[in-house]
C-alpha cells in the first residue's frame, strides 16, 4: 500500500500527485491574472482546455473551474477522462477552430 498523497484535479476529479498537476491560471496571465487565480488541474485537461479555448473565451466565459466543468464544449472529454487511469497520457489535438 502506498504512503502517497493523492491531489484531486480540479476538472476530472482524478487523483495525481502533486508533481502530474499543472497550475491553470482560471484569469490567464496575459489578462491580468496572478497567482491568486491559479487552480491545480492534471495535464491532460489543462491541455485540453488550451486546446479547446481561447484565453479571451476562457477570461469572458470560464474564470472558475466550476464553469469549465459546465461547459458543453469539454463535457464528452470530462466523461471520458474520468473513466481513465491517471497514468494513461494523450496529447489533445487543437482544434480546428478554438472557442
Amino acid at each position: 500500500m502506498s504512503d502517497a498523497v493523492t491531489i484531486p484535479c480540479g476538472l476530472c476529479g482524478r487523483g495525481f500527485a502533486r508533481a502530474g498537476l499543472t497550475k491553470h491560471h482560471c484569469l490567464p496571465k496575459s489578462r491580468g491574472g496572478t497567482a491568486a487565480d491559479v487552480e491545480l488541474i492534471c495535464g491532460q485537461c489543462h491541455g485540453m482546455v488550451h486546446a479547446t479555448f481561447t484565453n479571451r473565451t476562457l477570461e469572458v466565459l470560464y474564470p472558475t473551474l466550476a464553469g469549465l466543468r459546465k461547459a458543453p464544449e469539454l463535457a464528452a472529454f470530462l466523461t471520458w477522462v474520468r473513466k481513465q487511469p491517471p497514468t494513461r497520457r494523450t496529447r489533445s489535438a487543437p482544434r480546428r477552430r478554438k472557442v
